[in-house]
């Protein structure tokens, strides 16, 4: 078990030095057409990695808002009427998987695009995901080059 949170931890450095690296990185930033800039709710129960995803997102033209358990989700969802939700399979109050179900359900909220981000990889959980409502399924550590062009709308 030690093993298991050692392992763990040195991921999650990574994925917060990467994210932390994408954001702080004074590149130029992309040039968006006006009305290209979408509300993206982000849902994941480590508030670091969940901060740093927004402020990339952010950084990126977007408009972020992260939420750390899907209850908190499910009470801003409709008033903050997402264009996308960056939804962890793994939270605390209630799995993805029903929160996306959840979340699909509400009236207004058919049009917004799922996208699973998680460290579930297996094949099986992919299929769950896809089936549960998920347009698309990234694992972490994200790659801004997947992430940006599913919050564009592109696949």
């Amino acid at each position: 078990m030690d093993g298991d949170f050692r392992r763990l931890a040195l991921y999650e450095l990574r994925l917060c030095a990467k994210v932390w690296a994408m954001v702080s990185d004074p590149g130029p930033r992309p040039q968006l057409d006006s009305g290209s800039s979408r509300r993206v709710l982000i849902v994941d129960d480590n508030t670091d990695a969940g901060e740093l995803l927004g402020a990339f997102i952010e950084r990126a033209g977007h408009r972020p808002h992260v939420v750390s358990c899907a209850q908190d989700a499910l009470a801003v969802a409709n008033e903050l009427r997402p264009d996308v939700a960056l939804i962890d399979i793994g939270l605390p109050d209630m799995n993805g998987f029903d929160l996306v179900r959840s979340l699909r359900a509400l009236p207004g909220l058919q049009a917004c695009r799922y996208v699973a981000v998680t460290g579930h990889k297996s094949q099986s959980a992919i299929a769950r995901g896809i089936s549960a409502g998920f347009e698309a399924y990234l694992t972490k550590p994200i790659q801004h080059a997947d992430l940006l062009p599913l919050i564009r709308g592109g696949y």
